[in-house]
Order: C-alpha cells, then structure tokens, then sequence
C-alpha cells in the first residue's frame, strides 16, 4: 500500500489473545462477544491493560495516531471483530468452543473524496500587526489545505 505521494505504507498489527483478555479480567465479556445476544462494551483503559502501553504507543506512533484514540477505537470495534470471527461460538482455527487469539491489523487508507463540516474559527491579529491606516479588502474566500500524514 502506498500513500498519495507514492511512500510506502506498512499496516501496524497487534495481537490480542484470549489469554491477555482472560488475564485482564474480561472473560465475561469475551464470552458475551461469543456467544448469543449483546456483545458487552470494554473500555478504552482495558484495551491498554491488554495490549501494554508500550505495544500500543508504538502501534500509534506507526499510524501515525494519539495513543489514546487508538485504544478508544479498538475498544469500539473488538467485540465486533471477535463476534464475526467466532461464528456459531468457535473461531476457524479452533475445533472447541471459543477463540485462541485474534489479530488486528491496521493501515492508513487513502481517502479520495472527504466530506465534512467545517466550524471555522476566526480570529483577528493583534492591532500592533496590523496597518490601520491602508484598507484591506475582504473578499470572503478562504484557501483550505490538507496533507495526508
């Protein structure tokens, strides 16, 4: 995968087993994920007793990502992700009930059409930066630029 400037873009995995989840005292609600009904929610600060603040930091440094968010989005998406990929209550690789471990992998995606609200901020500068005595004519255009990171 590469980015719009043609630079090589790795995806950042990271490995969540059963065991780190069981060990973070979240079995109930990775047996919920398994099984029928609502898939309990975990929160952000669970995801990192899971994955350790160092795998994280550096799986955020690597998309270029807050920590935090990172963490606050795996949290949204695990249940979700383990849900799917344990169908019937046992995962593809695994001939019991349950799922061994689950691996999630990410990668900056290339965004071709952005649609968004925008809340603009205006702001004067200091009248020590300004001339008072020249007119300046507004016009009301504004000039937007984004860089993909």
């Amino acid at each position: 995968m590469t980015n719009e400037d043609g630079a090589s873009v790795q995806p950042t995995s990271l490995t969540i087993s059963a065991e780190d989840l069981a060990d973070a005292g979240l079995e109930p609600q990775v047996q919920s994920w398994i099984g029928d009904g609502i898939n309990e929610a975990i929160t952000a600060d669970q995801i990192i007793a899971v994955v350790g603040e160092d795998r994280l930091a550096q799986a955020a440094e690597d998309l270029r990502r807050n920590p935090a968010d990172l963490a606050a989005d795996l949290a949204a998406r695990l249940p979700g992700l383990v849900d799917a990929a344990t169908p019937d209550g046992r995962s593809a690789s695994d001939a019991g009930s349950g799922f061994a471990g689950l691996q999630v992998r990410w990668a900056p995606a290339p965004v071709h059409n952005l649609t968004a609200d925008l809340e603009p901020s205006p702001q004067i500068a200091p009248a020590s930066g300004l001339t008072l005595t020249d007119e300046v004519a507004i016009d009301g255009s504004v000039t937007l630029t984004v860089r993909y990171l």
